[in-house]
């Protein structure tokens, strides 16, 4: 087994996968090592969408985008935390990127023009245009690796278009046979088909991919990193680096110590693969590495079905759908609303992370989602189907009061909630907390709901809710780099043969997700420098 390359890539993500692409297309001789027996990391469970300002594919549907623009509303959404040096960089080279992927892979782009930034609200955001979504993929073209690419733990073989025209929470419009058919030809969407494109491009450069190869340790010679040892801890295998090591093996969400040291809320459902355990950042703590952005993830809250694992661990499922549908109200253990519930998944959970001072706890943790019979038959939540039988994990009661006292909510708090918050829906308005308000909110909506997509009183009976858990797509702290993805040591100096991106660094974007797809364009942007970097370096 050769164990001498150009450059060793940790993790076979999206940005592992893309500094691989990068790397090999100018020349150089890549190994890829993959922790787990199967490829794709949290990208392959990703809608695979990238968020890009100023792309071309939204200029050719009649977008009007602005660099200035862009750069205003990640100020803003920054919080004034990042440089506007590494913004810039971000917004200069996202489309280089995306025009790298296109002529070394099959992958056609689409802007999708309903697809809002998170925060449309604030200066420089634009309500369509910035996120593109990538189409399908024949896995078969990978040949033996196929059945390697990591299986998704819940999406089927659609786009992200189709997901939007369908609707995310209305299973029974979807077009089922046409999925089965799909299926069948080992077919795959999302983010599945933006790794299985730059898995079989890094093949056809050469590149070599190792799977059950975890990382262990840094190698290190007269202060510069020349490799990894992996494999194995009985009989590990050393994998030299002649011009470097790339950390791209993703977050810290599944591996508690570090949540618990580092994260400081409390975080319990990570929605990505348990592999996701911190080998990254522990590596590049070995070696003196300046660290960043430690107290921010990916927030979501999430669902915690129970008895749905994925690798051995519960699988919490995103509700970025079924917060936003009429019918049904978020509350705290008091019976408060705490926040419009069809808020961006991100800025949902801090307000999920607020502390009381005085009760000395987190206010609205735990947290339900509320729901009258009309919603239960109109939509999906979770594996909870309206044709399906009621699991244990979804409460339900015949009157509200007896919904409270069941579930532990305060309940005159929440009838008095309740009779405020019906009153107002029922106007089509919230003066609390303006949910329906934004195109962003507006485009998880039911489209085919009247008077209002977002809002509506909560109705007759039975009543039934589902917690919401504090939970997180990934974590984005780690390794503080360069504009050229090398680790910084604590005096801000480039540690010599290291770099990272990915969910295993401090994130370009601080604590801000500025719109979907903000994960993988920052992943695969500062991959595509990097690459670039040790080709030339």
């Amino acid at each position: 087994m050769n164990t001498e390359y150009d450059v060793v890539v940790i993790g076979s993500g999206a940005s592992g996968l893309m500094t691989a692409l990068t790397a090999a297309a100018n020349g150089q001789q890549v190994a890829i090592l993959e922790k787990t027996p199967v490829l794709g990391g949290t990208s392959v469970v990703s809608g695979g969408s990238i968020w890009a300002p100023g792309n071309k594919y939204a200029e050719k549907a009649g977008a009007n985008d602005d660099r200035e623009d862009a750069l205003n509303y990640l100020r803003r959404v920054t919080l004034g935390r990042i440089s506007d040096d590494l913004l810039a960089l971000y917004v200069d080279t996202i489309n280089h990127a995306l025009d790298f992927l296109e002529s070394e892979t099959a992958l056609e782009f689409t802007a999708n023009m309903e697809h809002p930034d998170y925060q449309p609200a604030l200066p420089g955001a634009r309500d369509g245009g910035r996120t593109i979504q990538v189409g399908l993929y024949d896995s078969k073209r990978l040949g033996d690796l196929r059945a390697d690419l990591r299986p998704t733990h819940s999406t089927v073989p659609i786009t992200k278009h189709e997901l939007d025209e369908w609707g995310m929470d209305t299973l029974d419009r979807w077009n089922w046979t046409l999925i089965a058919e799909r299926t069948k030809e080992h077919i795959v969407g999302m983010g599945a088909a933006l790794v299985g494109e730059l898995l079989e491009a890094c093949l056809r450069h050469g590149a070599q991919v190792f799977k059950a190869m975890p990382a262990r340790e840094l190698i290190e010679r007269d202060g510069r990193v020349i490799g990894v040892r992996a494999g194995e801890e009985a009989s590990p295998v050393d994998f030299t680096a002649r011009r470097g090591v790339v950390l791209a093996s993703g977050g810290f969400e599944w591996n508690e110590r570090y949540v618990k040291r580092f994260l400081g809320v409390p975080m319990v459902a990570p929605g990505s693969p348990p592999s996701n355990e911190g080998d990254g950042l522990r590596m590049a703590m070995s070696v003196g590495a300046m660290l960043g952005n430690m107290t921010e993830a990916w927030w979501g809250p999430m669902l915690d079905v129970v008895g749905d694992t994925y690798d051995g661990q519960p699988l919490h499922r995103t509700t970025s759908g079924i917060r936003t549908q009429p019918g049904s109200l978020i509350v705290n253990r008091s019976g408060k609303r705490f926040v419009n519930e069809a808020m961006n998944y991100n800025d949902f959970v801090k307000a999920m992370a607020h502390f009381d001072p005085v009760s000395y706890e987190y206010s609205n943790v735990p947290c339900w989602l509320v729901f009258d019979q009309r919603y239960r038959e109109s939509y999906s939540v979770g594996t909870l189907t309206p044709d399906g039988l009621k699991p244990d994990w979804v409460i339900q009661a015949d009157t509200l009061p007896e919904l409270a006292r069941t579930v532990g909510i305060d309940e005159a708090g929440f009838m008095d909630q309740i009779a405020r918050f019906n009153k107002t829906s029922a106007e089509g308005v919230d003066p609390d907390f303006h949910r329906g308000e934004t195109t962003y909110d507006r485009y998880r909506g039911d489209k085919n709901r009247q008077p209002h997509r977002n809002l509506g009183p909560v109705g007759d009976g039975p009543y039934y809710a589902v917690e919401l858990h504090f939970g997180c797509l990934g974590t984005k702290g780690g390794p503080v780099v360069d504009a050229n993805g090398q680790v910084l040591d604590a005096d801000e100096r480039p540690l010599p043969g290291l770099y990272a991106c990915g969910n295993v660094a401090a994130s370009i974007f601080g604590p801000a997700y500025p719109g979907a797809g903000s994960t993988l364009g920052a992943g695969m942007t500062m991959a595509y420098l990097i690459g670039r970097h040790i080709a030339a370096s």
